[in-house]
C-alpha cells in the first residue's frame, strides 16, 4: 500500500511527511502543486495508483468547486481508490459534494498530527485486512457481482428515518413500520440500522438476538455479494430481515459511505422496501443515505426543543439540496394539549404534518422492554393504528382492519 500526498503548501507536505514516516508506511507519489494548477492534471500522474493505495488530499478554502468536479471524475474509473480530504471547510455542503466526488473521509484543517496519524494507520489496517487479488481477477468477480445484484425488477424503496433530537422514538417506530409492511401487507421488507456508534433498534425486532452485522459485510466489501449479504441477515420474518448496527464503537468507525452505497445497492435489489434508521447526526454516511433516499421520514415530538431542532434540521437538508417532497414530518407521543399545536408546529418547521402517533406508554413500554414488534404484544391500541395508516399512507394503500386474534395466531404459526 501506498499513500500519496497532493497539496500546494510545502510546509504541510512536510508535516504529512514526518507523520507518515514513522507509522512505517510507504510514501508514494508527494507532487507540489503549482498555484492556478489543476487538480486534472495532477491526477493523471497517479494513473500507477491501486485501489489499495491512499491518496492525501488537500482541499484549500478558495479551491474551486471544480477540483471536487476533477475528482469525480478521475475516480469513476477507480471507484476502490481510498481519498482522505483534508480541508478548510467543514460545512454539510461540502461533505455532502465530497461524498458524491467519492471522498472516503474529510479531515478538518484542524486536525492535529497525532489524530491524523490515527486515521491512517486505521485505514492502513483495514486495508491490509482485505483480500488482494489481481486485478483481472477483481474486475471479473466485480462483473460477476454486479451480474447477480441485478435484479429484474426496479431496486427497492429506500426509507429514512432521522429523529430532530434523541429520544424521541425513531427507532421504534421505523422498526415497528418495518414489520407492518412486512407482516401486514405482505411486502419483503430489509430493516438497515445505521446508527453505528449506538444503535439498538435491530433489539426492538430480534432482542438482540442477530450475530452477525454490517462491519462483517463492510470489512469485506470487495467480496460483497447475495451470498455475503444472506449470510449477514437476520430473519425476522420470512417477509423482514434485519442488518444491524456494529455490536462495538471501533467496528463502526471504519465504515465509510461508500461502503454503506454498495451495502444498501445490493439490499435494495433483493427488497421492495429497504427502512433505514439514521443517527440524528449529519456526517458523510448519513448524507449518502438521505441523498439516496425516496422517502424521509423527520421524527418530532410537539414540544419546544423539538420544533427548534426539527426546524434547524430541515432548513440544513433543504440548503444541501435535498428534494422537499422527500421530507414527511411523523410527530411521536403526540399530546393535543402539549406545548405546540400542530398548525404552531408546522409554521415553525416550514412542513406540514404528515401522521401523528399518541403518547401511549402503556401499550409501548411492553415492547421495548422484551424486544417483541408491539403487535406482537399488544396489537389494537392506538399507537399501531397510527402506525398502520402511516405504512398504509409510504405504500400507497388502503390500511387493513385490525386483524382478529385468531388470524395473528395463524399467521405467527404459518
Amino acid at each position: 500500500m501506498l499513500i500519496h500526498l497532493l497539496t500546494s503548501n510545502a510546509t504541510l507536505l512536510a508535516q504529512w511527511r514526518s507523520i507518515i514516516t514513522p507509522l512505517g508506511l510507504t510514501l508514494g507519489s508527494g507532487p507540489l502543486r503549482s498555484p492556478g494548477q489543476s487538480l486534472s492534471s495532477l491526477l493523471a500522474g497517479l494513473a500507477h495508483a491501486q485501489p489499495q493505495d491512499l491518496l492525501l488530499l488537500e482541499h484549500p478554502a478558495q479551491t474551486s468547486e471544480q477540483d471536487l468536479r476533477d475528482l469525480d471524475h478521475w475516480l469513476r474509473t477507480r471507484p476502490l481508490l481510498n481519498v482522505l480530504l483534508q480541508s478548510e471547510d467543514n460545512s454539510p455542503a461540502l461533505l455532502l459534494q465530497a461524498m458524491k466526488a467519492g471522498v472516503r473521509e474529510v479531515l478538518p484543517s484542524t486536525t492535529t498530527p497525532q489524530d491524523l496519524a490515527l486515521s491512517l494507520q486505521r485505514w492502513a489496517e483495514r486495508l491490509a485486512a482485505q483480500p488482494h487479488e489481481a486485478p483481472q481477477a477483481r474486475a471479473t468477480k466485480s462483473s460477476e457481482t454486479a451480474a447477480e445484484a441485478s435484479p429484474l425488477r426496479p431496486p427497492g424503496r429506500l426509507v429514512a428515518f432521522m429523529g430532530c433530537k434523541g429520544g424521541n422514538g425513531t427507532s421504534f417506530l421505523s422498526a415497528n413500520m418495518a414489520h407492518i409492511m412486512a407482516t401486514e401487507f405482505d411486502h419483503k421488507c430489509a430493516f438497515v440500522d445505521l446508527d453505528l456508534q449506538s444503535g439498538d433498534a435491530s433489539f426492538y425486532l430480534s432482542s438482540g438476538a442477530n450475530k452477525n452485522t454490517i462491519s462483517d459485510l463492510t470489512r469485506q466489501i470487495d467480496r460483497l455479494d447475495a451470498q455475503l449479504l444472506s449470510s449477514c441477515l437476520y430473519a425476522v420474518t420470512p417477509r423482514l430481515n434485519l442488518l444491524a448496527a456494529p455490536h462495538t464503537l471501533d467496528k463502526g468507525m471504519t465504515i465509510s459511505a461508500q461502503d454503506i452505497e454498495k451495502v444498501l445497492n445490493l439490499v435494495r435489489s433483493q427488497h421492495d422496501h429497504v427502512v433505514v434508521d439514521l443517527p440524528r447526526t449529519l456526517n458523510a454516511l448519513s448524507l449518502k443515505v438521505l441523498d439516496l433516499a425516496d422517502v424521509v421520514y423527520i421524527v418530532m415530538q410537539n414540544q419546544t426543543p423539538d420544533v427548534r431542532d426539527a426546524q434547524r434540521l430541515v432548513k440544513n437538508l433543504l440548503s444541501l439540496g435535498l428534494n422537499e417532497h422527500k421530507l414527511r414530518l411523523l410527530v411521536n407521543r403526540y399530546e393535543p394539549d402539549g406545548w405546540v399545536s400542530l398548525p404552531e408546529l408546522e409554521k415553525a418547521v416550514g412542513l406540514p404534518v404528515h401522521q401523528t402517533i399518541p403518547n401511549k406508554r402503556q401499550w409501548v413500554d411492553e415492547s421495548l422492554h422484551t424486544g417483541q414488534p408491539l403487535s406482537a404484544v399488544h396489537d389494537h391500541n392506538t399507537v399501531m393504528n397510527a402506525l398502520r395508516q402511516t405504512s398504509a399512507a409510504l405504500l400507497d394503500i388502503t390500511p387493513t382492519r385490525q386483524r382478529h386474534w385468531l388470524q395473528r395466531w395463524m399467521g405467527q404459526t404459518a
